[in-house]
């Protein structure tokens, strides 16, 4: 069920007047890939194609001109009572006018008939190259060839001719999309916290059942259990199921190897509920006689975090938290005698990005890392109200490492602790803070 309401989706759409004031506007959503055979992948719609439409289902194209008034279409797969018997429902061309309001819909098939119609209105086309091979083709035909004389109806719709002799622009509509996304609506923080609290359920579950028994496999399996059993159909992202040096791999799902002889074990994990995803990771201790050193490594990730959620609030940027981290993380590395030089060299040579070689934070929504800048003409974006992202410092001892041999027992150990931070008007909210450690 969609939790966005129909208004929400028309005041995206015309939230793209603040960009677009004259041209055509063409976004592609996902298409179905074949998986073997005749059984395809589990299709999952494009984030922005979904946040204009609200749209989900596969091969469709929506376009939108601005004239500047908004004129909004959908090219989709048409009801089929056949694909009705077999694969589900389709909305089709009538779906897509009464339940999606499209001021006009058409059978997808008839893209390359109608669309050159539609673009040879304008010398702006707002789409991204490369997206769709079948608009790519449309496009590039008409850029090169700038049509301007093509006649008849796309459906009920009367083309208003025009002889324009300007030059046509091509232009990346993505960015704008992007801008869009980044101030979250209530409805939007809603969903993100009902995705965090299945996510809440899972991390719970784990920390009642986990010991050195298990394997990573055995703890994905139960994690994602709740997950699915609490209505997330998809994780936002793979699971991070890493025990021991595998928690030094940023990005580790292989999640196969026993925790019989792990010290901690690493879970970044977050359900995805309605779209909008959650990103969570908490590290376990799996033995009750860790090695001070790699609690006093522990503690010092913990304190970076907290360091750096507390200077949450607007105006801020997430470079001015990633170094909120630093204050800590850098004078931790040197208590734990990892470097003699001082903390001004450390920190302007990177010479931490030997253990912490990430960010701090990235924006959070549709996508877990959501598509949102992080700047825009070289200046930093400052922080608003009703924007969202992950705070997630780490520690990183792998046996990779050429400072790996000043203390032994630090080495095969990945520390990372993150959550979800809302922006609000006087400074921020955890929106995952009660989740178990």
């Amino acid at each position: 069920m969609n939790n966005i309401s129909t208004d929400e989706f028309i005041t995206r759409r015309e939230n793209l007047s603040n960009y677009i004031n004259d041209g055509i506007f063409i976004l592609p959503g996902n298409t179905s890939f074949v998986r073997n055979h005749d059984v395809n992948f589990d299709f999952r719609q494009n984030s922005d194609f979904w946040y204009l439409t609200g749209f989900n289902e596969p091969n469709s194209v929506m376009v939108i001109l601005f004239k500047p008034e908004i004129e909004y279409y959908l090219f989709v797969e048409p009801y089929d009572v056949h694909h009705h018997i077999w694969e589900g429902y389709r909305a089709g061309i009538e779906g897509a006018k009464n339940d999606f309001k499209a001021d006009n819909a058409f059978p997808i098939s008839e893209l390359e008939k109608i669309l050159p119609e539609m673009i040879s209105e304008f010398n702006n086309i707002y789409y991204r190259v490369g997206s769709d091979k079948r608009i790519d083709s449309i496009v590039s035909s008409f850029y090169s060839t700038q049509l301007r004389q093509v006649t008849g109806k796309r459906g009920n719709y009367n083309i208003n001719k025009n002889q324009n002799n300007g030059s046509v622009s091509i232009i990346d509509p993505v960015p704008f999309i992007s801008e869009l996304r980044m101030i979250k609506s209530e409805n939007e923080i809603k969903l993100i916290d009902d995705a965090i609290d299945v996510t809440k359920k899972g991390f719970e579950h784990i920390n009642t059942i986990l010991n050195q028994n298990m394997t990573e496999y055995d703890v994905q399996v139960e994690l994602e259990y709740i997950f699915r059993k609490n209505g997330s159909r998809f994780n936002a992202y793979p699971s991070i199921v890493a025990g021991g040096d595998n928690a030094c791999v940023l990005h580790y799902i292989d999640n196969n190897r026993s925790l019989s002889d792990a010290d901690f074990l690493l879970i970044d994990a977050g359900a995805e509920l309605d779209y909008y995803a959650s990103d969570i990771t908490r590290t376990f201790r799996l033995n009750s006689n860790i090695d001070s050193l790699r609690m006093e490594a522990y503690n010092i990730v913990k304190e970076a975090q907290k360091n750096a959620i507390s200077a949450v609030k607007p105006g801020q940027t997430l470079k001015d938290i990633h170094m909120k981290a630093l204050d800590v993380l850098i004078p931790g590395l040197k208590s734990l005698k990892l470097f003699d030089h001082s903390i001004d060299e450390i920190l302007s040579d990177n010479l931490y990005t030997e253990f912490y070689m990430h960010g701090t934070s990235h924006w959070l929504g549709l996508d877990v890392h959501d598509s949102s800048p992080y700047s825009i003409n070289k200046s930093e974006i400052e922080l608003k109200p009703g924007m969202i992202f992950t705070v997630e410092p780490g520690l990183y001892f792998s046996a990779r490492s050429q400072y790996s041999d000043f203390n032994k027992s630090l080495t095969g150990t990945g520390i990372r602790i993150e959550d979800d931070i809302l922006v609000t008007e006087n400074g921020n909210r955890n929106m995952s803070e009660d989740i178990v450690y």
